[in-house]
């Protein structure tokens, strides 16, 4: 491979990151945060020194995005990332969205977050029952707390 193709690759990759961002920013302009805007990068790193990468989407108060539109599905990666972001911007909820392949409208892509800040929205939203949404996890995560809230029997545990 050409130095060449491969800056042409990286070139085409960065395009596409950045068109993930404005889709999803447009998206949320017409839904509740009209001031949603694609951040400009601005992050370093150098051997001894680095500044905070910056967000994906500024305009939303409280809240933090990564926009992702990369076929690797590094999700617990990202999610690593975004919850330092989370912290480090002092916002309540980190929310990593996935462009999802076929899908054009960006209100069709993943969206990932964490289950205790998806438990917190519930709790706050006023809704008894909170229909028609869906959550997306390893099974690996999900069967503990089936266990914890008494389904099933743990691993290692004998069945009475």
């Amino acid at each position: 491979m050409t130095a060449a193709t491969a800056s042409a690759r990286g070139r085409s990759n960065r395009r596409r990151g950045h068109d993930a961002e404005r889709a999803v920013a447009r998206w949320l302009r017409t839904n509740g945060w009209p001031h949603a805007e694609r951040a400009v990068r601005n992050g370093f790193r150098t051997a001894h020194r680095s500044g905070a990468d910056p967000l994906d989407l500024t305009g939303t108060p409280h809240l933090v995005w990564s926009v992702k539109d990369d076929k690797s599905e590094r999700i617990c990666a990202w999610m690593v990332e975004l919850a330092e972001k989370r912290r480090a911007a002092g916002a309540d909820v980190g929310v990593l969205v996935q462009r999802r392949r076929g899908a054009p409208d960006p209100g069709f892509w993943w969206a990932w977050i964490f289950i205790s800040e998806l438990v917190e929205l519930l709790r706050g939203s006023g809704h008894p029952e909170w229909p028609g949404g869906v959550v997306r996890m390893e099974l690996q995560d999900l069967v503990p707390m089936l266990h914890a809230a008494g389904y099933g029997t743990p691993a290692g545990q004998e069945s009475t």
